[in-house]
C-alpha cells in the first residue's frame, strides 16, 4: 500500500493495516506547521471535514 492510499484510508476512517485497524476522529483535519525559525510560533490550520 502506498503512503497516499494509507493517508486516504486514515482520513475517511477505513482499515489501514488489517482487520480491526480502523481509526476515525470526527471533525476537520488539523494541520500543524512547525516553526520556520527561532522565535516563531507553531501555525495550526484546519482542513475539510473527514468522510470524503
Amino acid at each position: 500500500m502506498t503512503f497516499a492510499e494509507w493517508l486516504y484510508r486514515y482520513l475517511i476512517g477505513k482499515e489501514m493495516a488489517g482487520w480491526d485497524s480502523t481509526v476515525f476522529y470526527p471533525g476537520p483535519v488539523e494541520l500543524e506547521y512547525p516553526p520556520a525559525g527561532p522565535g516563531q510560533r507553531t501555525q495550526v490550520t484546519y482542513g475539510p471535514e473527514r468522510g470524503m
